[in-house]
């Protein structure tokens, strides 16, 4: 099985600059495409919707006593915790007729 760690220090090795380019293209085809009941979102605000879906939120208490909910990054995911977050981006994608390949179309 390969590691997930760098051979030379042992840290998780993060997802690669390729995987973040075809990541945020589905969020452009995503924004693009999909508009639920007729509304337009952007790719950050679809990235936020995905985050908060698939790696869930943190609670975070504010002095006024309120609480809010912040998407977990996923900057922090090793390389198989981000391709497991693209793969079920993906799959929610292509259910509404969204593919990575309709950039060749």
């Amino acid at each position: 099985m390969k590691s997930n760690r760098c051979p030379a220090c042992g840290r998780l090795q993060k997802r690669s600059s390729e995987a973040n380019r075809r990541y945020w293209l589905l969020l452009h085809l995503i924004a693009e495409k999909i508009t639920p009941e007729g509304s337009r979102y952007s790719a950050e605000q679809w990235h936020i919707y995905a985050k908060s879906r698939w790696l869930g939120c943190d609670e975070m208490k504010l002095p006024n006593g309120k609480t809010l909910l912040i998407p977990k990054s996923s900057a922090d995911l090793d390389t198989a915790g981000f391709n497991d977050f693209m793969t079920a981006v993906e799959a929610w994608a292509s259910e509404r007729d969204v593919f990575l390949d309709d950039l060749a179309a």
